[in-house]
């Protein structure tokens, strides 16, 4: 009898294993199906399937294989550590600085997008970002670090055209971000679609946008932005909505009338 290690690794060394496994682990297959789903040979297919059929993974019906109890549990717990390991690495490089003070955890960021700054382009947070916001109906951020001009733009504009934009950020912050554009903050503000809120004491960043949450792997000692994590993950929303909640109803009204006598 194979140890668990053993049985891991008979798995994990054979991509014609590992997508036979996550293909009948969306249904019943025939041969056929786990040929075009593994892009292996039919002998090989013939081979794999009985190596699952010797470990009671899978069962045969007729011309279709399909999982049995066993084989899910298998199936769910393999691609369970799969998904570990693809969330380990794609935050390995920012770990450092990923925002625990915001009480998100790495199960939340499953197939989150990680943007760095790299050579061929050192502003790729800020694009991404940018994209984001543009591609959203609506957006609800607080942070404690004001924005980039570059970011405030994009905000303010997606304000005029439309997007239903609320922040909250201390007022200081602020200030500065709508004195970068006075005159397209203030027509964002006439727009009524800006709403300004200001709030003290916040943990940290985060962006809502639309059904994605967004945050900032920001290094508070220098103050540098290492990269923006953004997911779609269920958890990480309700999670986001439930922190920006807490902190949106302890905020106090901005004074706009602050800017426009300026």
């Amino acid at each position: 009898m194979s140890t668990p290690l053993e049985d891991i690794e008979f798995l994990a060394r054979s991509d014609h294993r590992v997508n036979a496994l996550g293909a009948l682990s969306v249904g019943p297959q025939k041969r056929d199906d786990l040929r075009v789903a593994t892009g292996a040979s039919n002998a090989t297919v013939g081979r794999i399937l009985t190596e699952f059929e010797t470990r009671t993974w899978v069962h045969r019906d007729g011309h279709q294989y399909e999982l049995t109890a066993l084989g899910e549990f298998i199936a769910d717990g393999f691609f369970d550590l799969v998904d570990r390991f693809e969330i380990e690495q794609s935050i390995r490089g920012v770990w450092r600085w990923f925002p625990a003070e915001l009480g998100f955890t790495l199960e939340m960021f499953s197939g989150a997008t990680v943007t760095r700054p790299n050579e061929h382009n050192p502003y790729s947070p800020n694009s991404r970002y940018i994209e984001l916001v543009e591609a959203s109906t609506t957006l609800r951020e607080m942070g404690r670090v004001p924005l980039k001009p570059e970011n405030v733009r994009a905000v303010l504009e997606q304000a005029v055209a439309g997007t239903a934009v609320e922040l909250v950020f201390d007022e200081e912050s602020l200030m500065y971000m709508l004195g970068i554009e006075p005159a397209l903050a203030n027509e964002a503000l006439a727009s009524g679609q800006l709403v300004l809120l200001t709030h003290d004491d916040l943990p940290g960043g985060l962006a809502i946008f639309d059904d994605r949450v967004g945050t900032c792997c920001r290094d508070y000692e220098t103050g540098v932005s290492r990269a923006i994590i953004d997911t779609d993950t269920p958890e990480a929303l309700e999670h986001a909505r439930a922190l920006y909640d807490v902190y949106r109803r302890d905020a106090l009204p901005f004074e706009a009338a602050a800017l426009t006598a300026r």
